[in-house]
């Protein structure tokens, strides 16, 4: 059998390089809000915003890592994706202080991690609180900043989550924000060579710099497309036995990974996943008929129906992200029409 992958580690999507290219920016910017905590302040609050794909998550767990093995601050990363209330996120912190508890309330694990903490500055990383519903965000975020000199660290699609927060969070927290832009072509080029030559993912002679071109043009700025395409071409070649990856495997390869990161967003979000599906039936729907053909399915589905205005939010949460596109009818004047978009 043809081996491809040296090392299939750095291919894993939780895999954090030594080094971050293309990010040098965005790096000293997070630095310089974290760095307070040298002086024993409080760090400054900051949002991390930009499409799938654009660092965001790799950057600041670069960062906090950093902060933990050469710092004597406390750091703390938590998924809201994985944990989605306040309860689970609190689980998490608690996990990551090394405390044990016999209890399970809510004022215990906060008066137990505010004791670990004490004087300390502290930093916690929320990833995707965009998956966390307003009052649970609003909760979040409140509860956190009463654990002591803690700088939080919000990681989001767009920046509107920041927007809608309660007047009393935002009494209390002042986000610097951090935007990190789509990659070049240019820039996935260089990432991906990292991964196959400094990081050593692929034998030499494995693949071909045609062949990263290519799923770098593919991925259309998206970093973590790039390197899960080369992946899955990767595992391709390896499969039927072949000496070096293949255009076909790269298309093959960009095909199941466009499929995987479509239901990995929409699990769990069953309005969603029905707003893409009646998208996807009904190319060029206008946003009338779009509404009301929602409403009837997510009746006969055995859902609630949204409100016209969280229908909207969801629908530009979905373009947002890239799984519809919205154009002008050219006909019929002020008209938008909505498909599903190709990545």
């Amino acid at each position: 059998m043809a081996e491809i992958i040296a090392d299939p580690e750095v291919l894993e999507e939780e895999y954090i390089p030594q080094s971050l290219p293309c990010r040098d920016a965005q790096r000293i910017e997070l630095v310089y809000c974290l760095s307070p905590f040298k002086n024993r302040i409080r760090p400054y609050d900051c949002l991390c915003h930009g499409q799938p794909g654009t660092g965001k998550t790799a950057l600041v767990r670069y960062v906090i890592d950093q902060i933990n093995e050469n710092t004597t601050a406390l750091a703390f990363y938590v998924n809201c994706w994985e944990n989605k209330t306040l309860n689970l996120i609190l689980d998490r912190l608690v996990q990551q202080a090394g405390l044990v508890l016999s209890e399970v309330s809510y004022s215990v694990k906060i008066a137990r991690l505010k004791q670990r903490i004490k004087n300390k500055p502290c930093v916690i990383a929320l990833d995707e609180i965009d998956k966390l519903d307003k009052k649970d965000l609003n909760d979040v975020l409140y509860m956190l900043k009463e654990l002591g000199r803690t700088g939080i660290v919000c990681i989001s699609n767009t920046r509107k989550y920041v927007i809608i927060l309660d007047p009393r969070i935002l009494s209390r927290i002042s986000f610097k924000s951090i935007n990190f832009p789509r990659y070049s072509d240019e820039e996935l080029l260089i990432i991906l060579k990292q991964r196959v030559e400094d990081c050593r993912a692929l034998y030499p002679k494995s693949y071909s710099k045609k062949i990263l071109e290519k799923i770098a043009d593919l991925a259309a700025g998206d970093a973590r497309i790039a390197i899960q395409t080369l992946r899955s071409a990767a595992y391709n070649a390896e499969r039927t036995n072949k000496p070096k990856i293949t255009g076909e495997d790269v298309e093959k390869g960009y095909e199941e990974v466009k499929e995987i990161k479509r239901k990995y967003y929409l699990e769990g979000l069953p309005h969603h996943k029905l707003i893409y599906e009646i998208a996807k039936k009904n190319p060029g729907i206008t946003s009338s008929d779009f509404c009301e053909v929602y409403r009837k399915e997510a009746k006969e589905r055995g859902l609630n129906p949204k409100s016209d205005r969280t229908f909207s939010n969801y629908v530009h949460a979905l373009i947002e992200l890239g799984y519809l596109k919205i154009e002008r009818a050219k006909t019929r004047g002020n008209v938008r029409l909505f498909s599903v978009s190709t990545i």
